[in-house]
């Protein structure tokens, strides 16, 4: 274990050098238009990453000015931290009612990156945490109602068409006001983003050519360096930052880091170093074959957030074999929003036969109802058992802007256009009656895109290995195999029958998952349903691992599996009711009940009062905070079982002993999902006897047995 500790240390250490060698070293990109500014700054010019921003109060800032209707405030940050960029020391504050304009003259039309920096601070009489304001760019809104109370910057890309270039500001209301610390505009390379070749994703999951991408204002949600570290605008000649995949792997354990110290085979027509710097493409995710419990075939996925409202997304994806030995060895499907996007991915064929060569993909989607947009790859049927891999080496998600307003700025006309658009015009004219003449002779039919199998979510392959998936037979789920899992099925009218169609009247509880109902089969038997939203694929790991570890164990302190229902993409859950008609309301729903004590810091108050004066409060309080995190509100926010065992473990030893083990988590006992140690906490001594259902004490599971079966890869 410590020498891979060491080799992962000495990679990520050459990478970190290697990085800034290849800044020094890679031809930069020089910008025909490029424009920094300093808002808020009198005189004094402010650097970033070898950056210098021109004061934008100042006379010598050439080619860009600032005009307003109503005051316009330079402000100065009065308490600024120490680890504070000077850039965010000062900003520029718009007042009243009228409009602040930035012109910025524009030396070559073409795509363009337009970034504003805010970062909200409190000075005189302004609070800017509280500014609320619009900002229109070339005349189109592309911040509606903004306002923000952290760091941020807003990152639009865009073609300007114009000779000067307008940013205006406006506040929402009379009395309000605006702000911002910086401005970016300068010119992308003609190749960034190119209006043809973009795979759209239809909503019905058929693929279909996108054009005049480059006609679109985007604005920059995600920028994500797959199994790399976080890049910073020093390691890029764009100045982007790109931040680490981690914090976005649905499934931890499917991903294997993996990286090179080669630098990436630029190949014409494939990617450059603009489009992402040589550090993404050295780095990505590969398949955990190492990993026996998940399986041979799988997906790596990640959900990324995006927002609600259904939105238009370009979706960038970068690969660089650099996993391979030879040409020809790696295939693999690439799954969005769990349709099928490329089947049969071969990077050798792509990059015109040459290994570690970057390229990159692009694809159009639309985003659904759950505000995620979901990125797999896996296996594709034309692997080898022996060389079966996907890979992932970046994502840039970028939303295609609702635009409003219309374009502005002057542009002159000359006499030639007039000629040369009535020349091209007669000439297009002919070409189409020749391709019309060709067509007649030639005509051949085209075959039509095949759908995607649709379907909300991926069932679990245990109960029947369903064919409506839309991802691959491999997506990673709990798969303990087909024997007791049919007998747990129930019917969803029956569901319907015994909560009287999920009457609201009926919920006793609530949660990130659902809705908890009680309701009455029709056999009398008293159960509480616990539904999750209709539709989403939100809870799908947790309906997964549910049913896996509750149909294993019974046990009195347990609540009890009764079925479940996964038809017309539900996900619920049935257990027995553990409700007494004569508690209070608040105290029906035991969790909700705890975490208020808890929260007060008097869970003492509501324990068994068989333990009251046993528990030391130490051990008391380590309990109440482990079972405050397992019931966060979203999986993504809750331990692993294996934290959760060596909690609990810590928990028994500061109740037996005087010098406890250390909790696990490296003292921030607020980070979900630490990796599981290689040795497996024993909970208890063997000794130790947990009583049966029937509360006679007679099963013979152990303490230790029991927290053995919850064992499992995924977290709640």
């Amino acid at each position: 274990m410590e020498t891979r500790n060491c080799l992962q240390f000495l990679t990520s250490l050459s990478l970190t050098l290697l990085c800034y060698l290849l800044h020094f070293s890679a031809a930069d990109f020089t910008p025909a238009d490029y424009y920094l500014l300093n808002c808020g700054s009198p005189t004094t010019n402010a650097s970033s990453y070898n950056r210098v921003f021109l004061a934008d109060g100042s006379s010598t800032t050439k080619s860009a000015s600032l005009s307003t209707t109503t005051r316009s405030i330079s402000l100065k940050n009065p308490n600024p931290s120490q680890d504070s960029p000077a850039l965010y020391n000062t900003a520029r504050v718009f007042t009243g009612g009228g409009d602040s304009i930035y012109r910025f003259h524009i030396r070559r039309n073409g795509t363009h990156l337009v970034r504003f920096h805010f970062s909200p601070f409190v000075s005189q009489d302004f609070n800017l945490n509280s500014a609320k304001f619009s900002v229109s760019v070339g005349g189109f809104l592309v911040l509606g109602d903004f306002s923000t109370q952290v760091v941020v910057v807003k990152e639009f890309v865009m073609k300007v068409e114009i000779d000067v270039l307008e940013i205006m500001f406006r506040p929402v209301n009379g009395s309000g006001f605006g702000f911002v610390n910086a401005i970016e505009v300068f010119s992308a390379p003609n190749d960034f983003i190119i209006d043809d070749g973009a795979r759209f994703i239809t909503a019905s999951g058929a693929t279909e050519e996108y054009t005049n991408l480059s006609s679109r204002v985007l604005e920059t949600i995600h920028r994500i360096n797959v199994g790399g570290l976080k890049l910073t605008p020093f390691n890029d000649t764009l100045w982007r930052t790109w931040i680490p995949d981690e914090d976005f792997l649905v499934f931890k354990y499917a991903a294997k880091r993996v990286a090179t110290t080669d630098t990436p085979n630029y190949q014409k027509g494939g990617s450059t170093r603009e489009i992402a710097p040589a550090n993404v493409y050295m780095t990505a995710q590969e398949m955990n074959r190492e990993n026996t419990s998940i399986g041979a075939r799988f997906n790596i996925t990640w959900d990324f957030p995006v927002g609600l409202g259904g939105a238009r997304h370009l979706v960038r994806l970068h690969f660089c074999d650099i996993v391979s030995s030879s040409l020809n060895q790696l295939y693999f499907n690439v799954y969005i929003n769990d349709y099928s996007a490329y089947k049969n991915l071969d990077l050798s064929t792509m990059a015109i036969h040459v290994l570690s060569s970057p390229w990159y993909i692009d694809f159009v989607v639309d985003s659904d109802d759950s505000g995620v947009m979901r990125i797999s790859v896996g296996p594709s049927d034309l692997s080898t058992p022996l060389k079966m891999n996907a890979i992932l080496n970046g994502v840039e998600i970028m939303k295609m802007v609702h635009v409003t307003g219309s374009k502005t700025g002057k542009k002159k006309k000359h006499v030639w256009i007039l000629v040369g658009s009535a020349v091209g015009g007669f000439i297009i004219l002919c070409l189409a009656l020749l391709v019309v003449l060709l067509s007649c002779k030639c005509k051949k039919k085209k075959a039509k895109p095949r759908p995607a199998e649709s379907m909300g979510w991926t069932p679990l392959r245990v109960f029947g290995g369903s064919s409506h998936s839309r991802m691959s037979e491999g997506t990673v789920s709990a798969s303990p195999g087909t024997n007791g899992y049919e007998r747990l099925k129930i019917p969803f009218v029956d569901l319907q029958l015994a909560t009287n169609n999920f009457d609201k009247n009926l919920i006793i509880g609530s949660g990130g998952f659902g809705m908890v109902f009680k309701g009455v089969l029709r056999d009398n038997t008293k159960i509480a349903v616990k539904r999750g939203v209709p539709g989403s694929r939100q809870g799908l790991p947790e309906f997964h691992t549910e049913i896996t570890v509750l149909s294993k164990i019974r046990h009195r302190h347990l609540v009890s599996l009764v079925g479940y229902c996964e038809e017309q993409s539900e996900m619920i859950l049935v257990y027995e009711p553990a409700v007494d008609p004569l508690l209070n309301r608040e105290q029906v729903n035991l969790a909700e009940w705890a975490m208020k004590w808890q929260k007060k810091g008097m869970l003492e108050q509501i324990i068994d009062p068989h333990l009251i004066g046993r528990i030391k409060p130490a051990s008391l309080k380590k309990f109440g905070e482990t079972a405050e995190k397992c019931l966060a509100e979203y999986g993504v926010d809750r331990p692993t079982i294996g934290d959760v065992l060596w909690n609990l473990e810590a928990t028994l030893q500061l109740q037996e002993s005087r010098s406890p083990r250390e909790p696990r988590e490296d003292g921030n006992e607020n980070a979900p999902g630490l990796p599981i140690p290689s040795n497996a906490p024993q909970v208890s001594s063997g000794s130790e006897r947990v009583e049966g259902v029937d509360g006679d004490g007679s099963s013979d599971l152990r303490t230790s047995q029991v927290f053995s079966q919850l064992i499992t890869n995924e977290g709640r």
